[in-house]
């Protein structure tokens, strides 16, 4: 914002607070949520140009007279609590683009979230960023883009992008303000070894907006991890036990306690912040990835701060978790910079992000939900305004169509045989971690394959490099991996995906060879499939990048909750998700085992096995 502006900005502020001119909107009869002070008390907030102008707590305040206000809003008695701050996510997850993912957040109260669009980039390169910082202009909820800093995971991932550092620079040239800072570091190894090309990548965190780096660091220790730390990464989304994540609090991160649709670590966590409160200024909250069923009917960042409390978390923590901690993280609680962007408490000066709740529960979407002082959601229905497509948004949206490129394939592909003691990727439901097992029989496993989609096993047997066997079966080990899984319990069918993080190549698992090459062939431009005896019974259409759907918010989490039943009738029983807990098998940066295109891979070792 330039200076002049800045300076109209605060002095607009300042008379409002002072009385010397009227606020556009004055909340009264509010119990506030001071997150600074950890307390409840009853108050007035006064609202100007969507910032705070003036908080007036009745404890000190009760002789100062009401501001002068165009709107006066009677809170009723009501709690009146920042907005929520998710502090780590990937929309793409949420399987529907920017413009729906805002309308579903802000129902439940998320007004700002820090998203790595990584998943978009690893299909469509900087075009799919580009496209989802476009849409999202259209909708009230502040999304802030991180740049994708692993795109692909690994260096030598099967992915349908290859983004350099210098790729980075080229696009924050073109597109100024537009990124806020560098996405999830994801490639230790390059972090421990000091690898050039890495510490570039880290290095463009100071063009950014925050100029922050967020992390992704599962059970790094040690000289591991202080390596990871002194390269100035600020927080870490993957720890799964207390002593982990206390760790990485003691050596300066801030940890972020994930309570997703695949990973649910919350509660493991809640002793780090039980035990000793204080650490809570270090510890936010994060979706990371949320199903769109699940986001609609339970919650978001409210969901956490409802299991937070459960868990025996202070219900005033819980929201200064979810708000203020998240703000202090990536630098957004103080400075002097556009009112607009400071936020994460009631406080004057910050954005005016509000939340009115008729409890501390959480059981309930919040009463009324205030955007920069502009109303967008009540009772769990959004209210705002989302724009139309622009032109560019058009162009963009174009160009993530058409992306999903299969070799062809025969039944022989799948049709593999057990070899007692082979390494199998052991599933750990609710966690994103697997383990490895070494069965001595095939009972109870499921075969795994991973088929690479975008065009090198294409191009490979345009080539003649498939051999003249079975269609596909001389791309194994090369463009699709094969294996073996325990403890995903689908029966009688297979499911395929064309998410499979983060590279996104097809992901199937299944029980018999016939349905899975069903299922693949079934994918079509993207989404998930559920086939049962050669007929498919249920979809999820995602033709954006094989990632999101063009439909309304609502219409997917239809489409998921009829994929979820139809997923739970084949044996898939909980807490196993049969979407989420595929979804991440290919994902080669989470320890333990995982399926690549290459082959089962150990993701400790670094090494196929």
């Amino acid at each position: 914002m330039e200076t002049d502006m800045l300076d109209a900005q605060h002095k607009k502020l300042i008379d409002t607070a002072e009385g010397r001119e009227p606020a556009d909107t004055l909340f009264v009869n509010a119990r506030i949520v001071d997150v600074y002070g950890h307390r409840v008390v009853p108050g007035r907030v006064a609202v100007r140009d969507g910032a705070i102008a003036s908080v007036l707590f009745d404890d000190r305040d009760s002789e100062v007279p009401d501001d002068e206000a165009r709107e006066v809003i009677d809170c009723k008695g009501r709690f009146l609590a920042p907005g929520f701050i998710d502090g780590h996510l990937h929309i793409e997850s949420s399987n529907v683009r920017p413009a729906e993912y805002a309308r579903m957040a802000l129902a439940r109260g998320t007004t700002t979230a820090i998203a790595d669009s990584h998943e978009i980039a690893n299909v469509c390169g900087l075009d799919g960023l580009a496209f989802m910082i476009e849409d999202a202009r259209r909708a009230p909820l502040d999304i802030k883009f991180m740049m994708p800093s692993c795109v692909p995971a690994l260096p030598d991932e099967q992915a349908g992008a290859s983004i350099t550092a210098q790729d980075m620079r080229a696009f924050m040239d073109e597109h100024p303000g537009e990124i806020f800072g560098l996405g999830e570091m994801m490639n230790t190894p390059g972090i421990y070894a000091a690898d050039e090309e890495t510490v570039r990548r880290v290095g463009v965190a100071a063009q950014t907006m925050s100029r922050q780096v967020d992390g992704h660091a599962p059970l790094a220790a040690g000289r591991d991890l202080n390596a990871y730390a002194a390269a100035g990464i600020i927080a870490d989304h993957e720890c799964t036990q207390p002593e982990e994540a206390l760790d990485k609090l003691s050596r300066g991160m801030y940890i972020m306690l994930r309570e997703g649709t695949c990973s649910h670590d919350l509660a493991q966590l809640a002793p780090l912040v039980r035990d000793d409160p204080f650490r809570a200024r270090r510890c936010c909250l994060a979706t990371d990835d949320r199903a769109p069923s699940d986001a609609i009917s339970v919650g978001m960042i409210d969901n956490a701060c409802r299991m937070a409390i459960d868990a025996g978390i202070d219900p005033v923590t819980a929201i200064a978790m979810g708000t203020l901690s998240t703000a202090e993280c990536f630098g957004l609680d103080h400075g002097v910079s556009d009112p607009l962007e400071r936020r994460g408490a009631i406080a004057p000066g910050k954005r005016a992000d509000l939340l009115l709740l008729d409890d501390l529960a959480f059981v309930r979407p919040p009463a009324f939900v205030f955007s920069a002082g502009k109303l967008v959601a009540r009772d769990g229905a959004f209210v705002g305004e989302v724009l139309p497509e622009s032109e560019e948004v058009a162009r963009l949206e174009a160009t993530l169509r058409g992306s999903v490129h299969l070799p062809e394939l025969s039944q022989e592909v799948f049709d593999y045989p057990f070899t007692p003691g082979e390494a199998v990727i052991d599933v750990i439901p609710g966690n994103a971690v697997t383990g490895v097992a070494r069965p001595e029989s095939g009972e109870g496993l499921r075969r795994i394959a991973l088929v690479e989609r975008h065009g090198r096993g294409v191009a490979a047997q345009a080539a003649g490099a498939d051999g003249q066997g079975p269609a596909g079966l001389g791309l194994v080990g090369k463009h699709i991996g094969r294996g073996w899984v325990r403890g995903y319990t689908i029966s009688g069918g297979a499911i395929a995906s064309t998410i499979g993080h983060d590279s996104h190549n097809v992901c199937v698992v299944g029980d018999n060879p016939a349905d899975m090459l069903a299922a693949v062939q079934a994918v079509g431009q993207g989404g998930f499939v559920l086939v049962r005896a050669g007929k498919v019974v249920a979809r999820i259409d995602l033709p954006l990048g094989g990632l999101m759907s063009d439909k309304p918010a609502e219409e997917v989490a239809r489409e998921h909750d009829l994929f979820m039943r139809e997923a739970r009738s084949t044996g898939v029983e909980p807490p196993l998700d049969p979407i989420m807990g595929m979804i991440f098998l290919p994902l080669p940066v989470i320890p333990v085992m995982r399926i690549r295109p290459e082959g089962v891979f150990d993701a400790e070792r670094f090494e196929y096995v």
